[in-house]
């Protein structure tokens, strides 16, 4: 069983109450580098933790004093300690972050030793390119100091100078770069610039951040992906920490879900899957749980609605997205409702499915006035 570590407790809690560290920092009254260091500790001071509870609003005296009689507390272990703070950048897959997100990502790389670029693939459409830089570069500086922050900006015809100019950035006093690529990529991705942004964290030792811009589209013709974001993702991976912050709106989401709805292989269509519509054994319960779970996690664009419930049973409308009217009519004859949103009715004392969209059982209890106004 793995060991109770107090520091990951709080930074768990900061990051479901707080929209970055450098907030909680702030109501702390310590700088964000002292705060990360808390995260990493397996014990704290007994006023430190004290505040920090008020703040949190959670006992963590009780939780650390109980742990502690039971032997379950972590040592601290400080070769694991980056590994253990390091759970907004996992290097497995291409994580996105919606827009409440993005400092807290941009926090923790500046403030945890890195031995790789940061790559940010950005929907910014609600905010101009040099906004998304200016913002990056404050919260660089609420880090290392006003002026630690080397904005600079690049597009495919001039990255020769990017090149020409490592030997000098290297000498120069800031402590990290944000590098704007004006670019829709190169072959096979964004290859040309990121390997100068390699480049250059190596040469200087300091943070490197690489925004690049972030497109992603469904061809209404030819009904394939498109992004810029993956193929960079999967040539580099082993070479950089990447990731995209999506916009207002979650239109990378939106459109990866569009696409995989369209082609039959969206959460919907897993879920519909494991109810029995293509099951002969019948329903598989637990993985429409953790389907339905998963969904909730990964998708920003994932609604579960309660639309109608009496003293023992609730309707949840699930749906993976809401299709927007500009799709629906591009894409409407290549995708039924069905792969975008389903009904299931769970009994309230156990949350048991017994009953779902299109099942044989609302068929036959049709007359049943809890179906009578079924969505199908």
């Amino acid at each position: 069983m793995e060991k109770y570590n107090i520091g990951q407790e709080i930074l768990k809690e900061v990051k479901a109450k707080y929209p970055s560290v450098t907030a909680f920092a702030k109501d702390l009254c310590k700088s964000s580098s002292a705060t990360y260091e808390i995260f990493g500790k397996t014990s704290l001071d007994t006023d430190l933790l004290l505040k920090i509870s008020q703040l949190l609003e959670r006992d963590f005296f009780r939780e650390f004093s109980e742990k502690c009689l039971n032997g379950e507390v972590a040592v601290e272990d400080k070769d694991m300690t980056e590994n253990h703070i390091n759970c907004l950048l996992p290097e497995d897959e291409l994580h996105v972050f919606t827009y409440d997100k993005h400092e807290m990502v941009l926090e923790e790389y500046f403030l945890l030793p890195r031995k790789k670029p940061l790559v940010a693939f950005c929907g910014w459409k609600d905010r101009g390119e040099e906004a998304c830089v200016k913002q990056t570069c404050v919260i660089g500086e609420n880090i290392f100091g006003k002026g630690m922050v080397r904005p600079l900006r690049f597009n495919s015809k001039n990255l020769a100078d990017l090149e020409a100019q490592i030997p000098m950035l290297t000498s120069i006093p800031q402590k990290a770069f944000v590098i704007l690529y004006k670019g829709s990529g190169l072959q096979n991705g964004y290859d040309h610039v990121i390997l100068l942004a390699e480049k250059l964290l190596a040469a200087s030792g300091k943070h490197v951040v690489l925004i690049c811009s972030n497109r992603n589209w469904v061809d209404e013709y030819s009904l394939e992906y498109s992004s810029y974001a993956e193929p960079a993702f999967d040539t580099w991976k082993e070479r950089i920490f990447a990731c995209v912050l999506d916009n207002s709106q979650n239109d990378f989401v939106y459109n990866r879900e569009l696409y995989y709805a369209i082609k039959g292989c969206g959460y919907i269509d897993a879920i519909r899957n494991c109810l029995g519509f293509l099951h002969i054994d019948g329903m598989d319960e637990e993985k429409v749980k953790q389907l339905i779970a998963e969904a909730k996690e990964k998708l920003s664009t994932f609604k579960d609605t309660i639309i109608k419930e009496d003293e023992e049973r609730e309707r949840h409308l699930i749906s993976s997205l809401v299709v927007r009217p500009e799709d629906m009519e591009k894409f409407e004859r290549h995708m039924s409702k069905d792969a975008v949103s389903i009904w299931i009715d769970v009994f309230k004392d156990t949350g048991t499915i017994y009953n779902f969209q299109g099942s044989f059982e609302s068929m036959i209890l049709g007359d049943d006035l809890w179906y009578s106004d079924a969505p199908m």
